[in-house]
């Protein structure tokens, strides 16, 4: 399937009103068609595909996500290993390998679409009360539609796993991990900090080369109100940083990209197939070993069930929304959801709670001088998107604001800890309206052009706790219903406030004022029966225009046995189910301050490792 972006045509044809539904946007989407729908990946050209693949595979993975791709990677260096990936997507296209278009992945053919339930305390001002979650279906999952963003973590996240039962999860066990991955390309920042910086992995890691014009301003303003610039991933965690991006020569690097892309030509022991829909795990019932998948090829015409063996493991990636919606369909999972389905119970267990992220909002907003502003029209950006596949070295190279913010408030008890991230994010502030609705077509903006500044406030530690079910109507082919259940703990409002508060400062900045850097002091629709820059106003705004920050966790909780909202062991093997493996986000027992796809990576380096020490004797 060819990658399509969301068709504006057809909603600008519904309602002609709607802000950007200009013939120059509906243009700029046919070109992106024409010359970023390709994709530079061909895995049916590994011979393995159609003429050599066996009837049974020591490994199937399902999901070639930011942990599949990484799992696939590492087991298929076992030479006489047989290993199966197996992705719903399609392969990855130009469009998402280009950093300014990550606005423009959402709601594409590669975005599973999802949408949360109607919730009570959020997303109160969009359709039906319910709020988009984007998440990659396309080889490298969403490491494939994120803001290319590298970070690690707090290190007591980690400590606090291990102190929660997961033996071996501990800060000082996870480093090597994360630098085992690692090909950092700023010498600077190695040299700097050696002992938590690699090179020569497979992950790229690195400045983007466009260099943002207001970043040094944000930057500045930090330090004035007396935040020093850090680097987060080594041992300071409070201050301001420039972001190194997972991406190389100024294109992503998706763990498709990264992991795959270079091996996949090469190692005749690796077969993925695309497009392919897992829809049921393969149980003994008398053993409750995991023997296989069964899958739908949905590019094939008969669409008929596929099986596929594994000798050893099954390994679960599917992330945090898939990977406990293929368990529950397998008949792992809550005892009284499943019944109410009829699937037959072959394990109850917890599966689908635990469910939290880390949530934002819109309507935060910057007016900045006409010196600082980028905006141009769509001709000039495509003419900059056709000079971009020539170089990767120009303003498409770009993407958010290149600097984040972690600050402390309050809410936070642990010394020199964060919970809250702070992130700048281009718009056109003319058109903030279409913006905050979240309009398909004020989407199509790539995220370098800009007349104004989104900032966005990130929950980092959220209180309040989701859970995640099987569509009743259809299990197997309907999405999943999600919960998120964002601020049901009042207290997650108040860190939110008390973040803004901070940030409030920068506005009293000495180089803000010089800059003509305002705050925009309008209220939002939704919000305009409260004075501005009130708490009431705030508490209005996060509510009514809440956003995801691409980070759901916990589905799938790893902990001690002890734990009855458990389901994974410290080795992520399913509890009382044989050879069943789940390795992706869904497993974290709470949330890494941070983004959370060097985290995921991680950890899909770690149980690799796990396998092969337990399947090979002599592995080191």
């Amino acid at each position: 399937m060819t990658w399509r972006p969301a068709n504006i045509s057809s909603l600008c044809s519904q309602n002609p009103l709607l802000a950007g539904c200009t013939p120059s946007a509906i243009g700029f989407v046919s070109f992106l068609i024409q010359y970023f729908a390709q994709s530079n990946d061909n895995y049916t050209a590994n011979g393995n595909y159609t003429t050599n693949e066996p009837g049974e595979y020591d490994f199937i993975i399902v999901g070639g996500g930011s942990a599949g791709c990484v799992v696939a990677n590492r087991l298929s260096e076992i030479k006489n290993w047989r290993i199966l990936l197996l992705e719903a997507g399609t392969q990855e296209p130009l469009a998402a390998d280009t950093p300014a278009f990550v606005a423009i992945m959402g709601k594409s053919t590669i975005d599973w679409g999802y949408k949360t339930e109607p919730q009570k305390n959020s997303c109160r001002s969009y359709f039906d009360r319910r709020c988009n979650w984007p998440r990659g279906k396309v080889m490298g999952g969403s490491s494939t539609i994120n803001a290319l963003i590298y970070i690690r973590g707090h290190p007591e996240d980690f400590n606090n796993w291990a102190r929660l039962g997961n033996t071996g999860w501990s800060y000082q066990d996870v480093l090597p991990y994360f630098k085992k991955s690692e090909n950092n390309r700023n010498p600077e920042i190695v040299a700097a900090n050696p002992n938590y910086h690699n090179t020569g992995g497979y992950l790229t890691v690195e400045y983007l080369p466009y260099v943002d014009p207001n970043t040094n301003i944000i930057l500045n303003a930090w330090n004035e109100i007396g935040f020093k610039t850090i680097d987060p991933n080594a041992n300071e965690h409070i201050g301001v940083f420039k972001i190194q991006s997972t991406s190389k020569d100024g294109q992503r690097q998706s763990t498709n990209g990264a992991f795959i892309r270079p091996i996949i030509n090469k190692r005749r022991n690796l077969v993925v197939k695309t497009e392919a829909y897992v829809t049921k795990i393969i149980i003994d019932p008398i053993t409750n070993r995991a023997k296989g998948v069964e899958y739908i090829l949905t590019n094939s015409s008969d669409r008929k069930v596929k099986q596929a063996f594994a000798a050893k493991e099954v390994i679960i990636s599917g992330g945090a929304i898939n990977s406990p919606k293929l368990l529950m369909l397998s008949g792992i999972g809550p005892k009284r959801e499943l019944n109410k389905l009829g699937i037959k119970i072959i394990k109850n267990l917890s599966v689908g709670k635990n469910l939290h992220d880390h949530p934002s909002f819109r309507g935060f907003l910057i007016n900045i001088n006409e010196k600082s502003q980028t905006l141009a029209d769509f001709e000039q950006i495509k003419q900059d998107s056709i000079q971009y596949l020539k170089t990767h070295d120009n303003i498409i190279s770009g993407s958010v604001i290149p600097t984040n913010t972690f600050i402390q408030t309050i809410f936070e008890r642990i010394k020199n800890s964060p919970d809250i991230q702070i992130m700048f994010q281009g718009l056109n502030i003319t058109d903030y309206k279409a913006f905050v609705d979240g309009s398909p077509s004020s989407a199509m903006l790539p995220l370098p052009y800009y007349s104004g500044l989104n900032i966005l406030p990130v929950l980092l530690r959220p209180r309040s706790r989701g859970f995640i079910t099987l569509n009743q109507t259809n299990p197997i082919w309907s999405p999943p219903l999600i919960y998120p259940n964002y601020f049901d703990a009042s207290r997650d409002l108040d860190a939110l406030i008390a973040g803004i508060r901070i940030i409030r400062k920068l506005f009293s900045t000495k180089i803000f004022e010089k800059n003509g850097f305002k705050l925009y002091e309008e209220p939002m629709p939704s919000c305009t029966k409260y004075k501005f820059d009130t708490d009431d106003y705030w508490k209005c705004l996060i509510t009514e225009y809440t956003i995801t920050f691409y980070h759901p966790v916990g589905t799938c909780k790893m902990g001690p046995k002890k734990d009855p909202n458990a389901v994974v062991d410290s080795n992520l093997k399913v509890y009382g189910i044989k050879s069943l493996r789940v390795v992706d986000a869904s497993i974290m027992p709470i949330i890494t301050r941070g983004n959370t796809n060097a985290p995921t990576i991680m950890i899909a380096e770690k149980i690799s490792d796990s396998i092969k020490k337990e399947w090979l004797r002599n592995y080191q």
